[in-house]
């Protein structure tokens, strides 16, 4: 029996208390390798010779790990805690039935900036790129993310195909870029804690864990829109045990080990049988999210085809220093 689960996250496992349980009731430790990005998480699927058992990844790398046959089809009598899941996490990824992944965490690409910095909210482009707040702001180094939120306060679609719309976004960049201080990796939040910076793109759960213990800190969605990152738990094709990868997917999907990482991580959770148990703050702004999403001004990426995803990433390479 498989003794170590191996798994691919951007996110550390270390403080979970929810997976140590795990461990604790199964035997099966867990060792968790972490990625920056959505490229740097492909990569390490496709170029290395370590093989995950479970591995948690965004809508964009899902689309195309399914594209290219690399996850294995899920054995849902292995995971009877598929009825909690909300049916909102299903319409836009293709596999609305959970055959190749089950959603896990959700947030929302928004603002995060120190309100005694600014001086004031923070709710648009615009109010990012004041002129004052030149060399404090940070942008994240993921090509489908930063593209696809300039697409939309450019008024086109975060996955459009047009190449007229992707250079329009690489213009727009281009427009601010002497303004932006560094283009992340993965550690937004750390650099918005340590006063680095003062504004930063960010997703949602990682500002709200830092704004717990600082009141000066903030979030808020664009007013232009913004985009809605799901990410998921799926088994490579290659796994040692996807039995217990699946044992370990169900586990997590228990309405209260869902809200126990919910309250500890500040994501969302697709789990509806969890949201009684989280806490009122945290629900509060899930809800003002979810209805967001509902009045369409949230997007989720989709899979794009492969030479228009070399538009997108030439555009970017040109957008950075």
């Amino acid at each position: 029996m498989l003794s170590e689960l191996r798994l691919l996250d951007s996110y550390s496992t270390s403080d979970l208390p929810v997976f140590n349980t795990f461990s604790a009731e199964t035997g099966v430790s867990i060792t968790s390798h972490l990625y920056s990005t959505s490229e740097e998480a492909y990569r390490f699927l496709t170029t290395t010779d370590q093989a995950y058992d479970v591995i948690i990844v965004s809508d964009t790398l899902v689309h195309r790990l399914r594209r290219e046959q690399r996850l294995a089809v899920l054995n849902h009598a292995q995971l009877p805690n598929l009825v909690h899941l909300d049916p909102m996490f299903t319409r836009s990824n293709g596999d609305p039935d959970y055959r190749f992944c089950v959603p896990y965490r959700w947030s929302v690409l928004g603002f995060g900036y120190r309100q005694s910095a600014t001086g004031r909210a923070i709710n648009n482009w615009d109010d990012v790129f004041d002129p004052a707040y030149t060399d404090r702001i940070g942008v994240p180094d993921e090509v489908r993310l930063s593209m696809g939120m300039a697409l939309i306060k450019s008024g086109f679609s975060p996955n459009s195909s047009d190449p007229a719309a992707i250079a329009a976004a690489r213009n727009w960049w281009l427009s601010v870029a002497n303004q932006i201080n560094r283009f992340t990796a993965s550690n937004e939040q750390e650099l918005l804690q340590r006063d680095e910076l003062d504004i930063v793109v960010a997703r949602s759960g990682d500002i709200l864990q830092i704004a717990r213990d600082d009141a000066d800190i903030r979030f808020t969605i664009p007013e232009e829109g913004s985009i809605l990152i799901t990410d998921s738990l799926c088994v490579p094709a290659n796994a040692a045990s996807q039995s217990i990868a699946e044992q370990f997917i169900n586990f997590v999907l228990t309405p209260e080990h869902s809200a126990a990482l919910a309250n500890m991580s500040r994501y969302g959770t697709p789990n509806q049988a969890a949201l009684p148990l989280i806490d009122a703050e945290l629900r509060a702004s899930l809800n003002q999210y979810i209805a967001q999403e509902q009045a369409g001004l949230l997007f989720h990426l989709t899979d794009v085809d492969p030479a228009v995803l070399e538009l997108y990433r030439a555009a970017w390479t040109e957008v950075q220093p």
